[in-house]
This record gives C-alpha cells, sequence and structure tokens, in this order.
C-alpha cells in the first residue's frame, strides 16, 4: 500500500498533469466578426433636406436639420436606398426632399459613408410613426396630429403633437389614386413626406397605412423595373486574373432578386467603363443579407477589374446580350 504521503504527492502530480492536459488540449477561442451593438448605437441618425443629387459622381450634397451644415455625402454600391418604403434608385432622390441619413462612423465619430438613406415616408412607415390628424385649416394650409409612444407593457411614454404646413397641390393616398386636402378628415392616422418649398418644409404627400402600402406596391414594380434597365448594383470582392475567377457582392438593394440566380447559369455584367463581359456561375452564397456569386470570366475582362469596383449585373433575360469571343466565358471554364 502507498504511505499516506506518498499517496499525497501522487494525488498532486496527477491533477497537475491534469490540468496540464486540459490547458494544452483545450480548443482556442477563435475570432469571429458578429454584430457589435456598441458600434450600431454610436452610427448617426440624422434628418436632412437635400441640395444636390450627383449620379455620376455618386454623391449627395444635403443640409442637416440639427445645425443647418451643409455635407457632402459620398453614396457607395452597399448603402441601402430607400424610396417610397421601398427601394429606389440615387437618381430618384431630389433637391428639396427630406430624408433620414444612417451614417456610419470612424474611430472619433466622423461621417464616413450612408448604411441607409430613407425618405419620410419609409423611416416613418418603417417605425410606425402614424399619428392621428386632430385639426385641418384649409385656408392656412396647416393640419396638426397627435401620437402616443407606448413601453411593452402598453404604458404611454411620450406624447407627440405635431403642425405641418401642406402644400396647395398635396396628395393624399389612401387607395392606390390620391386625392385632394379635403380627403384628410380628423382621426386618420397618417405620415407624410415633406419636402423644402421657398425655404419651409411642407407637405406634399399625405399616406394612412393604406395608402402607404399602394405606393410601397408601385413603387416595388417600378424598382423591378428600373433594374432591368439599369442591372442589379454590385461590387468586385475578388478577382484572379489568369484562373479568370472573379467574386463579386450584389448590393442590399438586389439581394433578395439575386437569389433567383442559379450555378449554371451566364450572366452580362458591366462594369464602369461600359465594356459588358460574361460571367457563368459557379457558386452563391448569402452574406448578412446580401448575395455572394462567384464567376467564371475571360481573363481578358478581368484584367480590366479591381477589388472594390463597382458592377452592374444583369438578370438573365434583361440588358444587353450576353457577350461572347474575348469578353465571353471562356471554353476552358466548362473542362
Amino acid at each position: 500500500m502507498l504511505s499516506r504521503s506518498l499517496l499525497k504527492i501522487t494525488l498532486v502530480l496527477i491533477t497537475i498533469a491534469g490540468s496540464t492536459f486540459a490547458e494544452t488540449t483545450a480548443p482556442n477561442k477563435l475570432p469571429k466578426p458578429q454584430f457589435q451593438g456598441d458600434y450600431f448605437g454610436e452610427m448617426a441618425r440624422s434628418f436632412c433636406t437635400i441640395r444636390e443629387v450627383d449620379v455620376k459622381g455618386h454623391t449627395l450634397l444635403v443640409v442637416r436639420d440639427k445645425d443647418a451644415k451643409e455635407v457632402r455625402i459620398p453614396i457607395k454600391e452597399d448603402t441601402e436606398l430607400h424610396f417610397r418604403d421601398s427601394w429606389g434608385e440615387l437618381e430618384n432622390y431630389f433637391p428639396g426632399q427630406h430624408v433620414m441619413l444612417f451614417m456610419y462612423v470612424d474611430e472619433d465619430r466622423n461621417w464616413t459613408y450612408p448604411r441607409a438613406i430613407q425618405d419620410d415616408i419609409q423611416v416613418a412607415a418603417l417605425h410606425g410613426w402614424y399619428a392621428a390628424v386632430t385639426a385641418i385649416d384649409p385656408e392656412k394650409h396647416l393640419y396638426s396630429t397627435h401620437r402616443q409612444e407606448k413601453d411593452k407593457e402598453g404604458k404611454v411614454t411620450k406624447e407627440i403633437d405635431k403642425e405641418f404646413t401642406f402644400d396647395p397641390a398635396v396628395k393624399v393616398w389612401k387607395s392606390a389614386a390620391p386625392g385632394a386636402i379635403d380627403s384628410l378628415k380628423i382621426g386618420d392616422e397618417v405620415i407624410q413626406q415633406l419636402v423644402e418649398k421657398d425655404g419651409k418644409l411642407v407637405a406634399v404627400e399625405i399616406f394612412d397605412r393604406a395608402g402607404d402600402a399602394a405606393v410601397r406596391a408601385a413603387q416595388e414594380a417600378q424598382h423591378v423595373r428600373d433594374q432591368d434597365r439599369l442591372g442589379l448594383p454590385a461590387y468586385v470582392t475578388d478577382v484572379e486574373v489568369i484562373s479568370g475567377s472573379l467574386i463579386l457582392s450584389i448590393a442590399w438593394s438586389g439581394s433578395q432578386r439575386a437569389t433567383a440566380l442559379k450555378p449554371g447559369e451566364t450572366v452580362a455584367i458591366v462594369p464602369a467603363d461600359g465594356r459588358a463581359f460574361a460571367g457563368a456561375i459557379f457558386a452563391m452564397e448569402k452574406v448578412d443579407t446580401r448575395q455572394r456569386l462567384r464567376l467564371a470570366i475571360n481573363a481578358r475582362a478581368a484584367s480590366r477589374l479591381s477589388v472594390g469596383e463597382s458592377l452592374c449585373v444583369f438578370m438573365p433575360g434583361t440588358g444587353p446580350k450576353i457577350p461572347t469571343g474575348k469578353s465571353g466565358v471562356p471554353a476552358t471554364a466548362y473542362k
């Protein structure tokens, strides 16, 4: 039998050995990109009025509500463009339009570029800011609204009363066809789109829930037609020239439609220089709410591309004819 002291020593050695084994065999925690809630809270939310839309230069010049400061912001392919409670194109926005910017910021909380641009209709509908009409003055072109905010238990935490000036030609949407201001009634729960006219923000469109749904459906249909004409916005994620390997990311606004694409299909792709080339899809993957496509393309076309470059991807049956020859998919891609 082991002596008591020897038994203690043996137990200590076994414990140390076991601890060392556990330390050396336990898997290390690997880093993983994931939602950073603290950063999300730092992102800037700012209501602004558009001064200038530069479609070619991909920028907006806006003036902020809070301090009247003019700021020019870059619009990237990954910026969510929300228009009429749906998706839109940069060309849809116009000077005088009131919008909200949802901005990425750097370490010093300086603005970098917008995650999203939302017109008044989209941001109000998204947050459920429908407010009951409490008064209408046709002669002064004014109407007033009242809205309550409640917590999870249904307790009222905030009451918001607002007064709006409406444009004489205001459209009141309660269905697929708009009415005039006389169709707005006390008690209607509405949101509005503001536009700057003569230095003052005025309501040019007023929507109840049914009207918003009708306008959204019309805009969704228009967005599909615009995508047929302009292509799905995308950008180069990676390119390898000799093998003709292209990885591209479809931006937020086109991701849902891109889910209809399938490996084996060939699509027309148009970069900024306007010279279309063909891409054969060999794999797809979902990244967040975006779609990432892996394609085989001609090395000659690949040599013109660079990481981050803007592209337009056309759904089969839309856009330019699928290029062939030196801009087409090489026969070697199918061997």
